[in-house]
């Protein structure tokens, strides 16, 4: 237990009662936008039945069998089924992955839908959410993190997935898609799926040589990482999940779908994630149900709609120029 002299120290630490004031402009200049924009704030449950489908995001099980989310995903999709057509919410979010500079075990979530959408009307939501965030603190149009200036003018550069591979690796990626093949990269095992050396190779390759002095939008992902986005064929016939990451400063601050609206598609989609789990983690990590309320919504039709998930305390990091998470909570 810390002393009395511990508590006030941290909590009077400048750095973090700096980083909590831009967290104050942060939070106010987004809620100011949707409101002109016309979407709802909702607020939905922290204790739900099913905390997500990605196999490899761990959730916190409460003793009563319940979970924390670690995205009020499937409830917000829920509320579009109702016919809430445009909403938003800032709420906390969970997962059980091991602490770092850049992730706490519960965090601030910045989630939206956009009902009739597509992901290029959620790339200007961030562009002009960023944008207008940076006049309000810097009363400019850039902002500087750990040394790089970044310059947050619309539009940001839009780079697809299969086009990092092919400059910074000269790997074809629909090809290596094609032939379930990659190239081998750090710590790598026989047991290793295609998507732990991809992601290997993002992690090692590619996103250290991202922008720093723009965000990117990377767009056009391998169809096995979909999750919860539609799987569309491009102009050559090649098989990409409609969905997009955004990237400022080194960090990975947002993910977006196209959302799948097929229940059947959902439902395999899930079965075939958690074989991934099982087969990745055994009984350490066992499969999680589907939410019943949020297969019933797809049954009785989600309307076409994009989302997006933004970790808002690493947006506060970037605008209070703080390198280190926990400086954005009060404790």
């Amino acid at each position: 237990m810390r002393n009395a002299g511990t508590h006030r120290e941290r909590t009077q630490n400048p750095k973090r009662i700096h980083a909590l004031e831009v967290r104050r402009i942060v939070e106010r200049s987004v809620e100011e936008y949707f409101e002109s924009e016309g979407l709802v704030k909702v607020r939905t449950p922290l204790m739900v039945c099913s905390p997500g489908m990605e196999p490899h995001i761990r959730p916190f099980e409460l003793k009563s069998g319940s979970y924390l989310p670690t995205s009020p995903e499937f409830a917000m999709k829920q509320l579009l089924a109702g016919g809430l057509p445009n909403i938003y919410q800032i709420c906390p979010a969970f997962r059980l992955e091991p602490p770092s500079r850049t992730h706490s075990q519960e965090f601030t979530m910045l989630e939206w839908y956009r009902t009739g959408a597509h992901l290029e009307d959620l790339m200007r939501d961030v562009e002009q959410i960023f944008h207008r965030t940076a006049q309000k603190i810097f009363e400019n149009d850039w902002l500087t993190f750990q040394g790089h200036a970044i310059d947050l003018r619309p539009p940001w550069p839009r780079r697809t997935v299969a086009s990092l591979f092919e400059e910074h690796m000269g790997l074809d990626l629909a090809q290596a898609i094609h032939d379930r093949q990659l190239p081998s990269v750090g710590m790598t095992s026989d047991q290793d799926s295609w998507d732990d050396r991809f992601f290997r190779l993002w992690l090692n390759e590619i996103e250290p040589r991202l922008p720093v002095d723009r965000p990117v939008f990377v767009t056009d992902y391998p169809p096995s990482l979909a999750a919860l986005a539609r799987v569309e064929n491009d102009s050559r016939g090649n098989p990409w999940a409609k969905r997009f990451e955004v990237f400022a400063g080194g960090l990975e601050l947002g993910n977006a779908f196209w959302e799948l609206t097929d229940p059947v598609v959902q439902r395999a989609r899930h079965a075939e994630f958690m074989a991934v789990r099982k087969a990745a983690y055994g009984e350490s990590f066992p499969p999680t149900p589907l939410d019943p309320d949020f297969i019933s919504a797809l049954d009785q039709g989600l309307p076409e709609s994009a989302g997006m998930a933004v970790g808002l305390d690493r947006v506060i990091m970037l605008f209070a120029d703080e390198p280190d998470i926990s400086y954005t909570f009060w404790i």
